[in-house]
């Protein structure tokens, strides 16, 4: 079984207030919506050696950790309609998210690996929380306290590097706790074995699993500060256990309590909070009248708007805090935010847009005011115009607000000139469109726009380039361009270097482009072939095949067809390194 150990196991009694909820947004990307670890630092390492094989090593057993990019099967990015092999349970968190992370993983070997994520809690609140879910699955060994797999949580005071009252605690697979099950299948390794012994008989080990519950950080007594979330997991000490978690963040900071708007002809209000505490009381905070005493409670006739009504959180014994939070009855508000512009699509679903507005909404999405005809993919609006948000309270007080969308195309590129000049003449591509001031412009040989031309001001050779056009706002285009330049007949130097220098390394062909080329041959005082090609564009390096020829005279012909007629012209270039 599994031991949790609170490293402040003060009793702490601590009260929540708001008015009327309303959506607090909390930092970027700490629910993993992105659907990466982005905002988030990871780090891997492993716990120290124990046991038979490790007899004079240091005890307890200790982490040894370094930064690291997120790790495939170490900081794993899990996404909805999964399910735990060992606990048969949803990997899809309570709060409805589209992604947890899964940290650790069912493989032995003494590993370990870390997430962190650094908030600097707002200044300008009145109140705020941090709700995360976490699921917990260990193998469960016969080895020493300190020797078993571990998932520990803590949140630091980045001032002071200490932890909070409430938001630290560690499982570890010894003992007992309530809330863990035996899982129907068991895991890798038998009791005592995995690189060092540590008692029992042998046999399949038992595995033990937590399912998702919650846990309300209040930060309250840290606004305008830092703190610092930490999730760790690792393996048995011994080499050969696993232990890994599940771990989820709301991405609404607001105080978690719904059901307290209300409107005409409401005759009824149910309050909700966290499930999962041992015990709750709620009760009008301006009478103490108890109301109820589980995690809702329907309240009739619905007090007059400003009542204070107040739920106590009673948790496990040794598992956490006591906590008071307490909510206003208010009517319902709510005020859409006009998305910032996108290239490709906007999400009207994002919270950001909702933040100042009721906690207690659900959000549907419409095409008109009336909202009669539904929004079929809210996450991607491709198309710039007015859509609907709709917003529906617990009790079913109904508000609906427009919102604007707008998709940020790049102005097409429009060319002022014909791009052509006769060599030796050069074109200038830079000054060849209507610029936009509002707009960056590059110039690029390829199409990906990774290589960039030397010279965009003297164009000197015919072929596509391409201009890229960045948006303030982020958009890009790359439009390709044709630049013909005119060769009236051939121009090849009389003498090149091919030294590596990264000048006249390459024996160059400026050929009429009319010119229907049959071969490029190079020959040497002796009449040998040392190179021939039937791409005029593939250059001579001052090579016959893999071997370099040495320096000296060499004779060149061309031969092809120019408006149906032959075509053939030979000279001499002198090759010298």
């Amino acid at each position: 079984m599994f031991t949790r150990i609170l490293f402040l196991v003060c009793l702490c009694i601590t009260g929540f207030s708001g008015y009327g909820q309303v959506v607090t947004q909390c930092p970027q990307n700490i629910g993993f919506e992105n659907g990466t670890l982005s905002n988030w630092d990871c780090a891997i390492g492993n716990i120290s050696q124990t046991g038979n094989m490790a007899p004079n090593a240091v005890r307890p057993a200790f982490l040894t950790l370094v930064s690291s990019s997120p790790i495939p099967n170490q900081h794993t990015i899990i996404p909805r309609g999964g399910k735990d092999y060992y606990g048969e349970f949803s990997t899809d968190a309570p709060n409805g998210s589209d992604y947890v992370v899964m940290l650790g993983n069912d493989f032995n070997g003494r590993g370990a690996e870390r997430i962190s994520y650094t908030i600097n809690v707002p200044a300008n609140v009145d109140n705020y929380s941090i709700i995360f879910n976490y699921a917990v699955v260990f193998e469960s060994p016969t080895h020493s306290f300190d020797e078993q797999p571990k998932f520990t949580a803590r949140v630091f005071d980045v001032a002071n590097n200490n932890s909070t009252d409430c938001g630290s605690f560690e499982f570890v697979a010894s003992g007992g706790l309530p809330g863990f099950i035996t899982s129907p299948h068991p895991g890798r390794n038998p009791t005592g074995g995995g690189g060092g012994g540590g008692g029992g008989a042998a046999g399949p080990v038992p595995v033990l699993y937590k399912k998702w519950s919650p846990v309300l950080v209040n930060l309250d007594a840290y606004i305008g500060r830092t703190i610092r979330l930490e999730f760790t997991t690792n393996d048995c000490s011994l080499g050969g256990h696993f232990g890994y978690a599940y771990i989820d963040f709301d991405e609404n900071c607001s105080i978690p309590i719904t059901g307290n708007i209300t409107c005409p002809g409401i005759e009824s209000i149910t309050l909700k909070t966290l499930p999962g505490f041992f015990g709750y009381r709620w009760f009008n905070a301006n009478t103490n009248e108890l109301l109820g005493t589980g995690d809702s409670v329907v309240v009739s006739p619905v007090p007059p708007i400003g009542t204070r009504i107040g739920v106590e959180l009673v948790p496990y014994a040794g598992l956490g805090c006591r906590l008071t939070l307490y909510s206003t009855i208010g009517g319902m508000y709510m005020n859409i935010i006009d998305p910032p512009p996108n290239c490709i699509s906007v999400d009207l679903t994002d919270i950001s847009l909702k933040a100042g507005n009721s906690s207690d909404l659900t959000y549907t999405y419409w095409m008109d005011p009336l909202a009669t005809i539904p929004l079929n993919d809210p996450k991607h609006v491709y198309i710039t115009g007015t859509y609907y948000i709709k917003g529906k309270s617990s009790s079913g007080c109904v508000l609906v607000r427009p919102v604007r969308a707008q998709i940020s195309l790049v102005p097409p590129l429009i060319l002022t000139r014909v791009l052509q000049a006769v060599n030796p003449a050069t074109v200038d591509i830079t000054t060849a469109f209507e610029r936009n001031e509002e707009i960056t412009y590059s110039f690029w040989l390829n199409a990906a726009a990774t290589v960039p031309i030397p010279d965009p001001t003297r164009i000197g050779r015919r072929g596509t380039y391409h201009i890229k056009s960045v948006t303030a706002d982020g958009c890009i285009s790359i439009t390709p361009i044709l630049v013909d330049i005119i060769i009236p007949d051939v121009i090849i130097p009389n003498m090149f270097t091919p030294n590596n220098d990264g000048v006249n390394d390459e024996l160059t062909v400026l050929l009429n482009s009319n010119v229907e080329v049959k071969y490029f041959k190079i020959f040497n005082r002796w009449g040998d072939v040392v190179y021939t090609t039937s791409n005029i564009d593939k250059y001579w390096t001052g090579f016959k095949e893999t071997t370099q020829v040495p320096v000296g005279v060499y004779y060149w012909v061309i031969d092809g067809v120019l408006e149906s007629k032959k075509y053939s012209r030979s000279g001499y270039v002198t090759l010298v390194r």
